[in-house]
């Protein structure tokens, strides 16, 4: 056996012994209060099963499916609260969500869209980062926030263009890729995560309160924070040497040839859906049909813009995941770990409801519970308890609904949110890098949902 492999083995079974341990941990706490056997059990089994996706021991699609079934085996909740994120459209939501970028990917439209946008960096490093974190916005816009599945090897092929990978120019190419992917999911809707936000905030919000154009329209001053971020990081990351022409992305472009038709039967579908969401304040229908239906159409006789590979690449594990993260919340709900955390979030804030205060609060609520829960699970966790500490306070939800979407991109460890572990995946920036820049990028989400959100938000009457 060779020593890689023993290697290997060895840091296998040390990281499940911690996953383990972790979960153990609340089996040996005493029961008291609210601290019940159901309770206990509960943390245990969502700790352990949350820390085997985080270390990579165990996919998605099995913890999709083991941690509900735990649940319902050890009776931590009666059956239909435990597999409540199933009934309604949401499901089919991700599912379509998934499919619309995986077909604009398989078609080549995307690859396209962003190949002629980083055409116009023409050499220059800050243009070029521009231009990157531009590519991902523009493609996070299409597919529904969802562009981190592809924005890597076009960051990676930049890198090698450069001979980049893994150096401070390579750092600044994957905060590029991140920032356009990841953290503009603070003013794009990104249908996965607000289909988790609207269901466990259904008591207060409707499907159709927030929308891409409302995003737009209320949360735009993040894309200054954005554009800043970048600029400063270009700066601080800038390269030691001049940098050769980039031809990269003209070659490949020159490669791809003309739009193919599925390509154009594509875009109209694109073009369908964004005209369906943002027309949902005048035809009235939920907007999650906009991807419970439309993206399938490509499957119609005369269209045939996708095959039956396409599909395959459309990964149901996520699905099952994120409804397995949604029950986490729902399962939470019924023992009551909603009240002790409105409890908490009121202890915290000494008697005080200033917009400010309150979303510092949330601020950090998330930040630490990015540590230990993926952000569907504190959405699916947080949402309903936060509407209703404030509401009670005479706040709207919604300007509370961005809050807690935007935050949860304050992270600073790779495993902490899957599009962010993606993109480091790609082996473009070294983990020192990818520590110290995304603490940097997390205090500028946050100083700016502070300084020009909030402010903007209370000037609009949002607040």
């Amino acid at each position: 056996m060779s020593a890689n492999i023993k290697k290997f083995e060895k840091s296998y079974y040390i990281k499940w012994a911690i996953s383990i341990f972790l979960g153990a941990i609340f089996l040996f706490i005493p029961e008291q209060g609210v601290y019940t056997y159901n309770v206990k059990v509960f943390l245990a089994i969502t700790v352990l099963s949350l820390a085997l996706v985080a270390f990579e021991l165990v996919g998605e699609l099995v913890i999709g499916i083991t941690l509900p079934s735990f649940y319902a085996f050890f009776n931590v909740a009666s059956v239909d609260v435990i597999f409540s994120p199933w009934v309604g459209t949401t499901m089919m939501l991700f599912m379509g969500g998934l499919f619309f970028a995986a077909t604009l990917d398989d078609c080549g439209l995307l690859r396209r869209t962003a190949l002629l946008i980083m055409c116009k960096a023409k050499g220059s490093y800050m243009i070029m980062l521009m231009g990157l974190l531009t590519v991902g916005i523009v493609l996070n816009f299409m597919t529904s926030g969802r562009a981190y599945i592809m924005i890597g090897p076009l960051g990676v092929g930049l890198c090698v263009a450069l001979n980049a990978m893994g150096n401070r120019v390579g750092a600044a190419i994957a905060l590029a890729c991140m920032l356009g992917t990841c953290t503009s999911h603070v003013f794009i809707y990104a249908a996965g995560s607000w289909a988790v936000i609207n269901k466990m905030g259904a008591a207060y919000i409707s499907s159709n309160d927030i929308t891409p154009l409302t995003m737009l329209i209320h949360c735009w001053p993040m894309i200054i924070v954005c554009f800043l971020t970048m600029f400063i990081i270009g700066k601080w990351y800038k390269p030691t040497e001049n940098l050769p022409e980039v031809t990269y992305f003209q070659e490949e472009l020159a490669k791809m040839g003309k739009m193919s038709r599925e390509e154009k039967w594509n875009f109209v579908m694109m073009a369908i859906v964004m005209i369906y969401i943002f027309t949902t304040n005048i035809h009235g229908l939920d907007i999650n049909y906009a991807f419970c239906l439309i993206p399938w159409m490509v499957y119609l006789p005369g269209i045939n813009a996708a095959t039956a590979q396409t599909l395959k690449k459309a990964n149901i594990g996520t699905v099952v995941f994120a409804a397995g993260c949604m029950g986490i919340g729902t399962v939470a709900s019924s023992l009551g770990l909603g009240g002790v955390l409105v409890e908490a979030l009121k202890e915290m804030m000494h008697g005080g409801s200033s917009p400010f205060m309150l979303i510092t609060i949330v601020f950090w609520v998330v930040f630490g519970l990015n540590f230990l829960m993926t952000p569907l699970a504190i959405f699916a966790l947080i949402t309903e308890p936060l509407f209703s500490l404030v509401t009670s306070l005479g706040f709207s939800p919604i300007p509370f609904a961005y809050a807690i979407a935007a935050l949860s991109e304050a992270i600073i460890l790779p495993y902490e949110y899957i599009p962010y572990l993606i993109i480091y995946a790609f082996g473009m920036i070294k983990m020192k890098d990818f520590i110290i820049l995304n603490a940097f990028r997390s205090m500028m989400v946050f100083g700016g949902y502070l300084l020009l959100v909030v402010p903007y938000w209370m000037l609009i009457g949002l607040f």
